[in-house]
């Protein structure tokens, strides 16, 4: 049956037997009746020179039927007027308008007329090609049948929806070719335009077509709607021309003055209204009530009617929107300049389409990298397992196997990079293609926003902002929390209510200093908003010790203090006052970034670690200090244990000990002795030349003297005295300047040791001094080459046995030594019975 928005006048295609035709009575009223059923056909009695096939279609006023060409051998279609309508002038008049029309539209998309002529009855035919294939309006349906709220699919006959769009667009073509002839279509909609077997798209029936420039005298005194009739969905000459579900206001108003290019700008807006949404964009009910409607207003907007269906462009939405406005001016200035729109769109899609083809490949990089990354992670810890059970002096062949492994992290790695290499040259390659693609630039903002990261952990500032330059670039929205760097601080104290002070570190003359920033008010606190950045909490309660806490917001980041395992924010202890000694520096609990420093000697790989709260005394412990340490061994009848722990050159070729380094008095004690070359002491001088047995036992005699738990930190517990929690390379922040710390080139002159309360700069986020030169520190682990015993993210303090045999962990700068050497990450090893001019200890209890 046919469609309510369906019309016969000038179609010359309809079938027969649903023809309605429309009079216009006398005094504008309005007779409607149904064309009765024809009885047996005619007798064509076509020309000699075509043999007749058969009919192919038949309307009201004509019919089309295949014919072949006996001259040229060929199979045409020829269009005949019916016989009674062979004497009606003005019909006569249309058919001929329409044949001389058609025949001066030399197209791709219209149909080429070759002949024309008159049969002995009157009757008046032209030939012209014969389009096998099918209508607009059925490969839509087809579409719409097949899609869903998921997207468009694809027919069984092979059309797609970019397709589609790419035949209206050619179809918009051949309509500005005809504006550009003189010619108006005035009954576009999808019925009327054919898709070839062949892929060709043909704009067809020009029965209702007109030369702008030259008057129809069949168009004088045509009514309007307020007088004559329209029946369901059609218009026949002498009325309102076109069909009403797709003609603009000004045709269904009558005013033929008015027809011209824009009112067919207007049906292909709404030809494409019928594309997008599957239906025209008035319907429902007869040809009255629709011209009703469009008399009424606009339509449903587009994304409206195809709520439900498939997601439609906003591009093409825009393109109907600003094609079917009512006023004729605000309309496309041409249908060339809507097919530009549409062909603007489809370029774009199908750049679209090659730069997903691109990305697709970067795509299926992706596993590759993963793989050779997870490969040459589990080739550097099969080496690290390796190189831990390995000593220093072990021969080449023990240490063959590590080394391998070794190479083949190498080899792995390097082909995670060079996929990397390919993987980033696709996905440049997909923006090359569409540079607004957001596919591509979500790929690349991820990447940039990992590199950020790393870049800002390691310290690397030119890469850091490298990477944050290319993530602001890529960025669509979804990072700018990340890149805005705002964070949050939830904080636990015990005792509640302590007030918080917080402090900025700030770059100044090469040093992170803290400066005064606010109080944020009395703890707990929750969630209490902070820009990303590095920072000193100041905690402070009544009847308590004053504890610096410092913090790290990283971008978008929270800060909350939650141990592993621990679904709550660890309170961080406030030690009552007389908790503490004088020179007791306490490091809360909490989390800090260990190693990850490749300019230094065996720097740990980088680790995020837990580290329990814990107590280091301020300062390296002193000679004066040991001296007292020694002379109470003596005083307590062990003086073989003191004599034992007296520092003593050590001899580095026979492997043993030279003299004593200390002097003893009459009464036996230790004391300073006096200087001489090469040799110098002073009370307040870290002391040195003592071995890892020394050190334990000056730790013990310690806790037993004082009742607390003294003993040798944990070589991540200095790290983190070092470096605070923002993973600093040096005590006071990232530069390398002598001038801070006790180190070759600090001063003019032979370097030498100094008291431990010189170069203040020297000095830890939590207080602890001397960390990065004067002398080295003992730790009570044994050295190894992957990192202390880190269980769930937590450390768990082992103490080398006293009689491992393995080396120990040697932490810090030296006065002797660069300060390349005293970054917070380097570490040294040292057989557990070796003395150094350059390493002494400090002590260290969990607290």
């Amino acid at each position: 049956m046919a469609r309510p928005h369906d019309h016969l006048a000038g179609d010359l295609t309809a079938p027969l037997d649903e023809t309605v035709t429309v009079d216009s009575g006398r005094e504008g009223s309005a007779v409607v009746r149904a064309a009765s059923a024809r009885g047996a056909a005619l007798g064509v009695g076509l020309p000699a020179r075509y043999e007749d096939l058969g009919a192919i279609a038949a309307g009201s006023f004509g019919e089309v039927r295949r014919v072949r060409d006996t001259l040229l051998e060929r199979i045409i279609a020829l269009k005949l007027l019916r016989a009674e309508h062979a004497t009606e002038p003005h019909l006569r008049r249309r058919f001929l308008v329409e044949a001389r029309i058609t025949a001066g539209l030399q197209h791709p998309g219209i149909v080429a007329l070759y002949d024309r002529g008159e049969l002995p009855d009157g009757r008046l035919w032209f030939t012209m090609k014969e389009v096998r294939g099918r209508t607009l309006r059925d490969a839509i349906d087809e579409l719409h049948a097949c899609s869903g709220p998921d997207g468009f699919g694809a027919t069984a006959t092979g059309w797609t929806f970019r397709r589609l769009v790419d035949a209206f667009a050619r179809v918009a073509q051949a309509v500005a070719y005809a504006h550009s002839r003189g010619v108006v279509h005035r009954d576009l909609k999808p019925e009327n335009l054919m898709v070839g077997e062949f892929g060709e798209v043909l704009v067809m029936d020009w029965g209702l077509a007109r030369r702008v420039d030259v008057a129809d005298p069949d168009e004088r005194g045509i009514s309007g709607p307020q007088g004559g009739a329209v029946a369901e969905g059609l218009t026949r000459h002498g009325d309102v021309l076109g069909t009403p579900a797709y003609m603009p206001p000004e045709q269904a108003c009558g005013d033929t003055a008015l027809h011209g290019p824009a009112s067919d700008v207007y049906a292909l807006g709404a030809v494409l209204y019928c594309l997008l949404a599957g239906e025209p964009p008035y319907r429902g009910g007869g040809g009255r009530e629709i011209l009703a409607a469009l008399l009424a207003g606009p339509p449903a907007p587009v994304i409206e009617a195809a709520r439900g269906g498939p997601p439609v462009p906003a591009e093409l939405c825009a393109v109907v929107e600003r094609a079917m406005r009512r006023e004729i001016a605000e309309r496309y200035p041409s249908a060339e300049a809507l097919a530009a729109d549409v062909l603007a769109w489809l370029d774009g899609v199908r750049r679209r389409e090659q730069a997903m083809a691109a990305l697709d490949q970067a795509r299926s990089l992706a596993p590759e990298i993963a793989a050779s990354r997870a490969k040459a992670a589990e080739a550097e810890a099969r080496a690290r397992a390796l190189q831990a059970e390995l000593r220093p002096f072990d021969p080449v062949e023990k240490k063959r196997p590590a080394w391998a492994y070794e190479d083949e992290a190498a080899r792995t790695g390097r082909a995670a990079a060079l996929a990397e290499a390919r993987w980033l040259e696709a996905v440049h390659g997909a923006l090359s293609l569409d540079p607004d693609l957001p596919e591509a630039h979500a790929m690349l903002a991820d990447h940039h926003r990992a590199r950020l990261v790393e870049a800002e952990l390691g310290h690397r500032d030119e890469d850091a902002a490298r990477a944050e330059e290319m993530l602001r670039i890529h960025d669509r929205g979804r990072h700018t929390a990340f890149l805005r760097g705002d964070g949050a601080l939830t904080l636990v104290t015990e005792p509640p209510g302590a007030e918080v002070i917080v402090e900025r570190f700030v770059l100044r003359d090469r040093r992170l200093v803290p400066v005064r920033e606010r109080a944020l008010g009395p703890t707990p606190l929750v969630e209490v908003p902070l820009q990303r950045g590095s920072y000193l909490l100041r905690l402070r309660a009544p009847g308590r010790a004053e504890v610096r806490y410092p913090v790290l917001i990283d971008r978008d980041g929270r800060w909350d203090g939650r141990a592993p395992g621990e679904e709550r924010s660890h309170p961080i202890t406030l030690p009552a006052e007389g908790e503490l000694g004088p020179d007791d520096v306490y490091v809360p609990a909490g989390w800090c970034l260990t190693g990850g420093d490749a300019a230094t000697a065996d720097s740990l790989p980088r680790k995020r670690a837990w580290i329990d709260g814990f107590v280091m005394r301020r300062f390296p412990v002193t000679t004066g200090e040991y001296l007292e340490f020694l002379n109470d061994l003596v005083a307590s009848g062990r003086e073989a244990e003191a004599i034992a722990a007296c520092p003593r050159a050590h001899e580095a070729l026979s492997g043993g000990v030279g003299e004593p380094a200390l002097a003893r008095d009459r009464a036996g004690l230790f004391c300073l002795p006096p200087d001489r070359d090469g040799l110098r002491w002073r009370h307040d001088w870290p002391v040195v030349l003592v071995d890892w047995h020394a050190a334990m036992a000056y730790a013990r005699w310690l806790a037993a003297r004082t009742g607390l738990p003294w003993r040798l930190p944990d070589e991540l517990e200095r790290e983190k005295a070092a470096r605070g929690v923002d993973g600093r390379l040096l005590p006071w922040g990232d530069h390398v300047e002598p001038t801070f710390a006790c180190v070759v080139g600090s001063a003019p002159g032979e370097s030498s040791l100094e008291g431990v309360d010189g170069h203040p700069f020297d000095e830890g986020p939590h207080g602890v001094r001397g960390l990065a030169g004067n002398a080295r520190d003992w730790c009570q682990n044994v050295w190894k080459r992957e990192a202390p015993l880190v269980e769930g993210g937590r450390l768990r303090l082992e103490a080398a046995a006293p009689d491992d045999p393995g080396f120990r962990v040697i932490k810090g700068g030296a006065w002797a030594g660069a300060m390349i050497n005293g970054r917070a990450a380097a570490r040294f090893g040292g057989l557990p019975a070796i003395r150094r001019p350059v390493v002494g200890f400090r002590v260290a209890r969990s607290g």
